[in-house]
């Protein structure tokens, strides 16, 4: 399919999906204990939702805080925001950063040695067969509502996706490979920096892409639970006073800042594999 034939296809979604939701909005009026409408429409969205945002700025930057007196500001929503997300958002790079620095190693380490693979496979296989979700208040005993402790919850979630690709994109790489090496008297070390980790990385790349979505669903779980700052302590906050609208401002930046990283992280790496027969094939004219 061309370019900008798939262009028009997913924008037609798109607007599918954004003329469906405000019909539904319609047709749905009930309210919540403080008259939020359940399912709010667009224009109540970014007229009265967006605005409220600014309930949750402290104040600075020449823009007063509500709690102070001040009036409702797009400008103080906005800041809002932006605060949380920093926030948030260091979070996620922490926990994506650690998680797959962590299960790469732990994973080529299991995919190298016999021995690793009977003493640490197993364990690890447990861990993976167990919900993410029935970590959370664990996470939370042990390492208490900081920062600290999200970061490990993240880099947690993130650090079995990326074990389990690496130990599959490993044994997936082609003898053939490994005979050449040993042919040319490659050692080990030279044989897993030139020839493993490349081989591994398209196959590797979409656990890549996997685990950044997950981070960011992973960051809110664990901002739910008594965190003090960032967004998921929003949604919290909107969650007591069921505020609709609020929630589902923060659920679209989620899926904004989801999408941006998957974006920018498909256009690097097609660019690191760009040697791979099947990247060629897929940016070749007649694709």
């Amino acid at each position: 399919m061309k370019p900008g034939r798939n262009f028009w296809s997913s924008f037609a979604v798109f607007a599918a999906a954004v003329a469906g939701w405000e019909v539904l909005s319609h047709m749905v009026t009930a309210t919540g204990s403080y008259n939020e409408p359940l399912v709010p429409g667009w224009g109540y969205l970014f007229g009265h939702s967006l605005l409220r945002m600014s309930d949750y700025w402290g104040g600075g930057f020449g823009v007063s805080a509500p709690s102070e007196g001040g009036a409702a500001t797009y400008a103080g929503a906005i800041l809002a925001l932006g605060q949380a997300t920093l926030v948030t958002f260091q979070r996620v790079f922490l926990g994506i950063l650690f998680g797959v620095a962590s299960g790469v190693a732990i994973g080529l380490l299991v995919a190298a040695s016999p021995f690793a693979r009977r003493l640490i496979a197993p364990s690890i296989h447990i861990v993976r067969m167990t919900p993410f979700l029935a970590m959370i208040p664990l996470f939370n005993l042990w390492f208490g509502a900081s920062s600290f402790g999200i970061i490990l919850f993240v880099a947690y979630g993130v650090a079995v996706i990326m074990f389990m690709g690496t130990v599959n994109a490993v044994s997936n790489v082609p003898k053939v490979y490994f005979d050449r090496a040993a042919t040319v008297g490659a050692s080990r070390m030279l044989t897993f920096r030139h020839v493993v980790l490349p081989a591994i990385f398209p196959e590797i790349r979409s656990s890549f892409l996997l685990s950044f979505g997950l981070a960011w669903s992973l960051v809110v779980a664990g901002e739910l639970l008594g965190a003090q700052t960032g967004l998921g302590v929003i949604v919290t906050y909107a969650l007591q006073f069921a505020y609709t609208g609020r929630i589902l401002i923060v659920a679209l930046l989620f899926v904004i800042y989801a999408g941006v990283s998957f974006a920018v992280f498909e256009a690097l790496s097609r660019r690191i594999i760009a040697w791979h027969p099947q990247a060629a094939m897929r940016i070749s004219p007649g694709a």
